[in-house]
């Protein structure tokens, strides 16, 4: 099946509608797939440790996967961009509707960079309640470990977390107020 969105060629693999590498969804690049969520006003001790965590993972073998939301998820996208690490993007919305539209530009850099995007949801979709939640399951089952650098106990991200530890996928936090990993030593060494 292929369409055409504002974005690009869409097609179908599995669920999920895809524009751009579609390869990053197979095998190969499976267990280097690394899922970011976190705060949308994260605050710059953290920022600062994304960025270093994104700056260990290596082009050749891993992929960032996260939601293109305000915050975390917008650091971890630049700082992917900027290290040269290729990312898929999954979206609570169909592609003719970016969430958030401030993050449009972002989006058109991964997909220019390599990356891809992904949805549950036709192009023509509009965001709703449940779709952030059912995108938070794809950006938690798509890793091989799930990174959380910030959050607060009562937010989206805590979905993420439960759908990666209900998938058996390893989730990483960062302690509150202290800057480094809680969970297994040198987890991301650089």
């Amino acid at each position: 099946m292929s369409l055409n969105c504002n974005l690009g060629s869409v097609t179908r693999v599995g669920r999920l509608f895809v524009v751009g590498r579609s390869a990053l969804l197979g095998s190969a690049f499976a267990s280097g797939r690394v899922s970011v969520a976190g705060s949308r006003k994260i605050d710059h001790d953290h920022s600062a440790l994304l960025r270093d965590m994104v700056d260990t993972l290596d082009p050749a073998k891993n992929v960032l996967v996260s939601g293109l939301a305000l915050g975390a998820d917008g650091v971890a996208h630049r700082a992917a961009l900027a290290h040269g690490v290729p990312q898929i993007v999954v979206l609570p919305s169909g592609f003719d509707h970016i969430t958030p539209r401030s993050h449009s530009s972002l989006l058109h850099s991964i997909l220019a960079a390599g990356g891809c995007a992904v949805s549950l949801l036709p192009p023509s979709a509009r965001p709703s309640r449940s779709s952030f939640v059912a995108r938070n399951e794809v950006i938690a089952r798509l890793g091989r470990v799930l990174f959380v650098p910030q959050c607060a106990a009562a937010s989206g991200t805590m979905h993420t977390v439960r759908f990666a530890l209900d998938a058996k996928v390893p989730v990483f936090f960062c302690r509150s107020g202290a800057p480094h990993l809680v969970g297994v030593p040198g987890c991301f060494p650089k």
